[in-house]
């Protein structure tokens, strides 16, 4: 494989000097930050590493786990099994297709392949789910029939291949070939494997986050449940481009089960850490070499945030993954332009760019800032810069737009025949949309903005990326400016010139156009990890010394000990992770940990109960029918409750009696569940807010109505206010002072409420 490499430097001592002084800096601010579990700095997580190789026994009341319970999963794994197998059948035939300039078993394109294999599954389960055919039998053939398609095609090609080819080597070359290669590549990977395991054990547990039961697991079920995809004026969330969650709803179609197909899905999401370290691998082979190849694949896995990613099936793993695969295919194209291929490789590949570039767009809305813009931009300096070798150098952007609109014109499509904007909710001001107004668009704007712009708030997301991010690796930003060092192995100046300014953008982009939650930043790991790994390139190559190499090895392995464990122990620092625990109490102990609200109300409801939800839209755990409403949606109890007519002092009041009840029943509503700790969350200083209507006396109106009955007597729905944010004090005495209760010396807060719905007389 050839690379584009610098001549040797003799001026390495100098370079040395300066990066040992700031591997200790960034290590020592690393290791002295402080945490809270368990309290104290984080230096202090080393006392649990020997738990790696000495596991402590389990405590008698820790539930029933051990491999016997491995069983239960074969089902999820054979699901998320039959879905990659099809994504890897799609993307070769698809690849055929293209054409590209790539030999058959290169790396890059096995990460293509399947990249471009899961974009078309995710579009093929849209457009069955639109039309009303989320069906197993027709999922599950059109995948058994890509599959054999591709089987066929290679078993065909092979036997051509050796009609056409000379008498074999003997036996003794081929051993002296490639023994070497392949025993290299398995020493490389062992270190790679418990990493690896971790994420496909944690992938298959239930999910305890608020955001994945909300509407990441919440909206594929409701999708399942109806035999459709539907627009939920109820769930803003599930309009925004939905790809990794299309394998999720692949995953309940196939298992024919929206909990344990879940499940299925999340492990399917959970391979994109692994594609992402693949694909990694094979950037870095292209532009350093084996070590920083190798090197990139072992940083990104046994990074914390990438474990963390693909173990609660955010739409950041998808993200990640195409950035990097979109960067790896952009590096080809711009070569190929280079090489100006007569035969179309060059354009093929710009293509095959604009179609990963279109599929990150797809997982997510950020990623039309982080990954198709500035790769769009890639293009065009391309085809300026090419433009006197070839004769039709503006196809370049042609192609690459054209790739892109034919992954994210579905989605687009989607919302602009159901909502009436191709963006929704984002550009209300432009395209306006269903179901969407100023005031709720002011409400989402401001709660999806960046809070300022002071340097003090740069500087804070420059230092929580670099070492007090709670799932950061200290090798990523500590390796990474060795990428800039001239030496031998080293890429030319303009593709690090090209990779740095890349991480710039990553960095300012999150900073001035999100509101800077963590995981918004994540995507940017992958370009970091390949630079960490050519400046890992850069120690190993400026220093060949046994025992300097060695040392280099000791510091890897020791740091990714120290990340295995913060991943598998420390209290479930990265999350739920009891990996081999009985699969019904895992998911008893997750629901109890995410929605214990819905956990009383999955046993307590009678089995023809309907329920209205007001303030919680956690609702993937519910077994029960419920509508629900999210914070950022109009709210459906004030819709139905409040009088059409306001006050004059800008109050609102009750409807009438009679069509609170028309509407309850029409609905079919038997209860309503009322989450007043969520509502208090929303209503926090410099949270979301929630609406005015929804307060404690709206309920005793109701209940003096003769609408609702007596609420349930719940022990479980009480909360010492010593436990309570004392910053969210001052505004439940101001605004939920019934929801205070005295027991004894204490005062205490109802979380939640339900109350029975009362017949007319």
């Amino acid at each position: 494989m050839e690379h584009d490499l610098v001549r040797p430097s003799h001026h390495r001592g100098p370079w040395a000097i300066v990066g040992i002084l700031w591997l200790a800096l960034l290590g020592g601010a690393y290791y002295s930050a402080p945490i809270s579990n368990p309290p104290g700095l984080r230096g202090d997580l080393w006392g649990y590493v020997p738990d790696l190789f000495d596991p402590p026994p389990r405590a008698a009341d820790a539930g029933h786990a051990g491999w016997q319970y491995f069983p239960q999963r074969l089902d999820l794994l054979c699901v998320a099994g039959s879905i990659l197998a099809g994504a890897w059948s799609f993307g070769h035939l698809l690849l055929r297709l293209l054409r590209l300039p790539i030999a058959l078993q290169s790396p890059e394109k096995s990460v293509f392949a399947v990249g471009c294999g899961l974009a078309t599954l995710s579009l093929v389960t849209l457009g069955a789910g639109l039309v009303g055919c989320l069906s197993r039998v027709l999922l599950g053939s059109l995948i058994a029939a890509g599959l054999c398609l591709e089987i066929g095609l290679r078993v065909a090609l092979s036997r051509l291949n050796q009609s056409a080819s000379p008498a074999p080597l003997a036996t003794a070359t081929l051993r002296t070939t490639h023994t070497r290669p392949i025993r290299t590549a398995i020493w490389c990977m062992l270190p790679l494997v418990p990493f690896v395991l971790a994420m496909v054990l944690g992938s298959l547990l239930p999910s305890t986050d608020f955001d994945v039961n909300e509407y990441h697991f919440e909206g594929p079920k409701e999708y399942f449940q109806a035999g459709r995809i539907t627009f939920l004026e109820h769930n803003v969330y599930t309009s925004f481009p939905f790809a990794t969650e299309m394998l999720t709803l692949l995953g309940m179609v196939l298992r024919d089960d929206w909990y344990r197909g879940a499940l299925a899905g999340k492990c399917v999401l959970m391979t994109f850490g692994p594609l992402t370290a693949w694909a990694l691998y094979s950037a870095g082979m292209r532009c350093s070499g084996p070590v920083a190849g190798w090197g990139a694949a072992f940083l990104y896995l046994a990074t914390p945030w990438t474990y963390r990613i693909s173990t609660i099936a955010y739409a950041e793993g998808g993200v990640s993954f195409y950035l990097c695969a979109t960067l790896l295919a952009g590096i080809l194209a711009w070569r190929a332009s280079a090489e100006n291929a007569r035969d179309g490789a060059h354009a093929r590949l710009w293509l095959l760019t604009g179609l990963l570039a279109g599929a990150a767009f797809s997982c997510k809305y950020p990623a039309l800032i982080s990954v198709t813009l500035p790769m769009g931009c890639f293009a065009c300096v391309a085809a300026r810069c090419y433009r006197q070798q070839m004769t039709r150098s503006w196809q370049i952007p042609l192609l690459f737009a054209l790739g892109v609109l034919l992954v994210i014109g579905p989605w687009l499509l989607k919302n602009l025949v159901e909502t009436g904007n191709p963006v929704y909710p984002l550009a209300y001001r432009i395209f306006g949309g269903r179901d969407w107004d100023p005031v709720l668009n002011a409400k989402w704007t401001a709660g999806h903005s960046p809070p300022n712009y002071s340097f003090a708030s740069l500087w804070a997301l420059a230092c929580e990326m670099a070492y007090k991010s709670d799932w950061i690796s200290p090798l990523l930003f500590g390796l990474f400016p060795f990428a800039i060092f001239p030496g031998h192995g080293q890429p030319r100046r303009p593709l690090r010139i090209g990779l740095l300014n890349y991480v710039g953008w990553l960095f300012l982009s999150c900073w001035l156009f999100t509101h800077r939650i963590d995981r918004f930043w994540v995507p940017m790991l992958p370009v970091v990890t390949l630079l960490a790994g050519q400046g890992l390139n850069w120690w190993w190559t400026a220093f060949p010394g046994k025992w300097a190499r060695s040392a280099l090895l000791v510091l890897l392995f020791a740091q990714g000990a120290f990340q295995l464990e913060l991943m598998t122990g420390v209290g479930n620092w990265c999350g739920y992770n009891d990996y081999l625990r009985d699969l019904t109490e895992a998911g008893e102990v997750a629901s109890s940990i995410t929605a214990p609200e819905l956990v009383y109300l999955n046993r307590q409801l009678p089995p023809d109960a309907k329920v209205l939800s007001v303030g919680d839209a956690e609702m993937f755990y519910a077994r029960f029918p419920v509508i629900y409403n999210t914070v950022f949606d109009r709210s459906i109890f004030e819709a139905w409750f409040c009088a059409a007519d306001r006050l004059s002092d800008g109050d609102s009041r009750l409807e009438e009696v009679t069509e609170i009840r028309r509407t309850l029943e029409s609905a079919g509503i038997t209860h309503i569940y009322i989450n007043w700790l969520e509502i208090l969350r929303y209503r926090s200083p410099g949270n979301y807010g929630y609406t005015e209507f929804v307060r404690p006396e709206i309920m005793s109106e109701l209940q003096e109505l003769g609408v609702l009955g007596p609420a349930w007597n719940i022990p479980e729905a009480q909360m010492n206010l010593q436990r309570l944010d004392p910053n969210w004090v001052p505004e439940l005495r101001n605004w939920g002072s019934p929801l205070i209760v005295q027991h004894g010396p204490d005062d205490w807060f109802l979380t939640f409420q339900v109350f029975p719905v009362l017949r007319a007389p």
